[in-house]
């Protein structure tokens, strides 16, 4: 939260509490490898490639312009949601530039 903000995220896009929005083109994947095991997750297309500035001026990735983002139930009330910079949908966290957890709104 003290990097994003408060962040929406749905089938089309993710939106972060100063207003800056990544687009997605298409969902590429309903599953995902985390650490070592496959979980039902969502892998997203960004429409138009971006490193948006966010919260105290932190950028999302920090490392180029994010390419795909992937979200998965990381327990029973937390989000994971990862942001990628390659070029060809990921398979695993383990190519993700940042991962970002958070609680579920009750």
């Amino acid at each position: 939260m003290s990097i994003t903000g408060d962040v929406w995220l749905d089938d089309f896009s993710i939106k972060f509490e100063n207003g800056e929005v990544l687009e997605f083109s298409d969902l590429v994947a309903d599953h995902f490898n985390v650490d070592g095991q496959t979980v039902p997750a969502s892998v997203y297309r960004v429409k138009e490639p971006a490193d948006p500035e966010l919260q105290n001026g932190n950028q999302l990735c920090g490392s180029g312009d994010v390419t795909f983002v992937a979200s998965w139930a990381g327990g029973s009330e937390t989000t994971a949601i990862a942001v990628f910079t390659s070029r060809r949908a990921p398979r695993s966290s383990a190519e993700m530039c940042a991962l970002y957890t958070y609680e579920d709104p009750k």
